[in-house]
């Protein structure tokens, strides 16, 4: 009876178990989020192992191609291919014989500006004409340039092409001389560059004796203009008073009168006189009218005398230039004559004052010009080079590292944007 019972509770508890087991096979199965992700997770790592390390490997080939290959190039350039350059360079100052310009370097050296005047202007001129074609031309002239530059023994950088044009020769130029201005001091240095002591030194001599020449040309010809317009002023001045001398040379001709002032000076004195005179004999004629017969012979005497005076003294008028009618051509003889004289007389004075001024001011122009006569002071001539200091090796070396990381540094920042972007 046991037995029967156990059996009994065995097949119920058999029969919930089935139970159970079949409203779980009915009942949804919900995953949990996290596996998914960990799926993803491990999918993703699956996938990007292989990109990956081939970005390492394209980032590490990179640098090796654009930094480490270029340094090792320009190491090896600079070591062993690079030629010597020698260098020699020269020092001085446009300076002016103006005495007033000593007293004026304390304020140029307060305002950072020079205060030699126009010097400053011919320093930059210089400046200028170092780099310049016409100093280049004058050198191919005096040395051989080609030979200087364009030898076998030139590293094929620096070399100069024998059938390059003048422009890429001025170029060229350029980067065998360095030059520089201080504005403080006026003081104007450079620095020429060669491929042989020698080669420095000779050009170097002959870039001061062309700044010497360059500086006595712009002087010279500062002078000569200065001086050239105050030579004309007085040309012109000379040529007025030469014209009105002829002027007046032709006049005292004409008029048969050296000087017609005094000769009118004499008239009106003469014209006085005759007055006089007949103011007094008319003062006779009317005393001896009181006491003798008008038809007298002495009466008679003294009015022709009276009629002849009169008539002189018209003559005399007119001669002077008293109007004594109504015709308007009667007394304009030297009253015309000493107005032509007068009006020569003032623009003769006026052209001898023109004369001389313009004689003070070329005078004052000659003495300015020899005063502000420039010249080039040299401080520090070149001398012979006995080390190369070009090309400086390490240096080179390391700019070429630092430009190739620079350069590979931008464009692996600009390659890991644009795969930024593109995701």
């Amino acid at each position: 009876m046991s037995e029967t019972a156990e059996s009994k509770a065995a097949s119920s508890a058999k029969a919930e178990t089935s139970k159970v087991t079949e409203v779980k096979a009915k009942a949804p199965v919900i995953p949990l989020r996290i596996d998914k992700a960990a799926a993803a997770i491990a999918r993703t790592t699956e996938f990007d192992l292989r990109p990956r390390a081939l970005r390492h490997l394209a980032v590490k080939l990179s640098f090796i191609l654009c930094v480490v290959i270029p340094t090792l190039c320009g190491a090896i350039y600079f070591a062993f291919i690079a030629s010597d350059r020698y260098a020699a360079g020269a020092g001085f100052s446009v300076r002016s014989m103006d005495s007033s310009v000593a007293g004026g370097d304390f304020l140029g050296a307060i305002t950072g500006l020079s205060s030699v005047g126009t010097t400053t202007t011919d320093s930059y001129i210089l400046l200028e004409y170092l780099r310049s074609r016409e100093l280049l031309e004058s050198l191919r002239e005096d040395i051989d340039f080609q030979r200087a530059y364009g030898g076998e023994d030139v590293d094929f950088f620096y070399r100069l092409d024998v059938s390059a044009p003048i422009e890429d020769i001025v170029a060229y130029w350029d980067w065998m001389i360095s030059t520089s201005y201080d504005n403080t001091s006026s003081i104007l240095t450079f620095e020429v560059q060669a491929f042989s002591p020698e080669d420095a030194e000779r050009v170097a001599d002959l870039i001061v004796g062309y700044s010497q020449n360059l500086i006595n040309r712009l002087s010279e010809q500062a002078r000569n203009d200065a001086v050239e317009f105050a030579k004309k002023e007085v040309a012109s001045a000379e040529l007025r008073l030469k014209i009105i001398r002829e002027e007046m040379r032709d006049f005292r001709s004409t008029s048969n009168a050296i000087d017609p002032t005094a000769s009118a000076a004499a008239q009106v004195e003469l014209v006085a006189g005759i007055e006089r005179e007949l103011i007094d004999l008319r003062s006779r004629l009317g005393s001896m009218l009181t006491s003798l017969d008008p038809d007298a012979p002495s009466v008679r005497q003294i009015r022709q005398q009276i009629e002849s005076l009169e008539q002189e003294l018209r003559l005399k008028q007119n001669e002077v230039g008293v109007r004594t009618s109504d015709d308007p051509s009667v007394g304009s003889n030297l009253s015309g004559l000493l107005a032509d004289y007068e009006r020569l007389k003032v623009e003769q004075e006026f052209a001898q004052q023109a004369y001389a001024t313009a004689l003070s001011s070329l005078e004052r122009a000659r003495m300015e010009a020899d005063r502000q006569q420039r010249f080039l002071a040299v401080f520090k001539s070149p001398s012979l080079p006995q080390q190369a200091i070009y090309p400086q090796r390490l240096l080179n070396t390391g700019l070429v590292f630092l430009v190739a990381l620079i350069l590979w540094s931008i464009g692996v920042l600009i390659a890991y944007s644009i795969r930024d972007h593109m995701r």
